[in-house]
């Protein structure tokens, strides 16, 4: 009789566990109403209609964002679809994107190659070092980011060369991906690049809470020393100011620096 109890107990809460699970699975909706809008007249609808394909998630609707890709989209849309895709990446997205980091549209071109920064397949890190090399400014500064978000070590000799040109986003771009060896690298660019921009690198790279160990920053406090411009008392100045700095011998080495190029003042 007990076994016939325990049984009947077992058979009450597995079937209340299955019910459960029923319960909290949600049918998949009908996309059917938003991959009509995507390919409709009106580009707010269409617009919207990517938007809400991208939220919802599922297979289905990432598959219906990669076919309107395919189909071609307008600049507005296709940035708004290459937004929701990337919501949920997938490696299979990867060759769609890429054909929208070659768009003629430079701002569709900046949104493909953000969003390749999600996918560690090394063609889209290979289309975000070639984004480096954009004619259009806004281009270069979204594959930038992109090198930084994506952690592209293939893409730092292009930053460097436009880090020579000037050009601030490769700086910060830099100083995210600099490790000891690659802050000594640029440390060695002095002379050779704007040194208003080299102050901003090696700045950027002061304030990170994970650069280290302190006697490495204290090497990049002292190749800001060198630099001559305003930038570099600027750069000083922020990193003694950060709470990252507290504490810290290159903090110290820092001020010193500071006082003496301020002159006490």
């Amino acid at each position: 009789m007990k076994r016939m109890a325990i049984g009947a107990l077992l058979a009450v809460l597995t079937g209340s566990a299955a019910a459960q699970k029923a319960k909290k699975k949600v049918p998949d909706r009908d996309i059917s109403a938003d991959v009509a809008a995507v390919y409709g007249a009106d580009v707010e609808a269409a617009g919207k209609a990517v938007e809400q394909l991208g939220a919802i998630g599922t297979p289905a609707a990432h598959e219906a964002l990669l076919d309107a890709l395919a189909m071609g989209l307008t600049p507005s849309v296709a940035m708004l679809a290459l937004q929701a895709l990337a919501l949920h990446p997938a490696p299979p997205d990867v060759l769609a994107i890429r054909r929208y980091a070659g768009h003629h549209d430079p701002a569709t071109r900046s949104t493909a190659i953000s969003s390749l920064a999600l996918y560690p397949d090394p063609k889209a890190r290979a289309a975000i070092v070639a984004g480096l090399h954009d004619p259009a400014g806004m281009v270069r500064t979204a594959a930038a980011r992109a090198a930084a978000k994506g952690r592209v070590r293939d893409a730092t000799e292009s930053l460097i060369a436009l880090l020579a040109r000037g050009e601030e986003s490769a700086a910060k771009a830099l100083a995210q991906l600099a490790d000891t060896e690659l802050a000594r690298t640029l440390a060695d660019q002095l002379g050779k690049v704007p040194e208003a921009t080299l102050a901003l690198a090696l700045g950027q790279i002061l304030l990170r809470a994970d650069f280290g160990p302190d006697q490495s920053k204290v090497e990049v406090v002292r190749a800001i020393a060198k630099i001559q411009d305003a930038a570099a008392v600027t750069a000083l100045t922020d990193y003694i100011d950060s709470p990252v700095s507290q504490g810290k011998a290159s903090r110290a080495e820092a001020e010193g620096i500071v006082d003496a190029r301020l002159g006490g003042k």
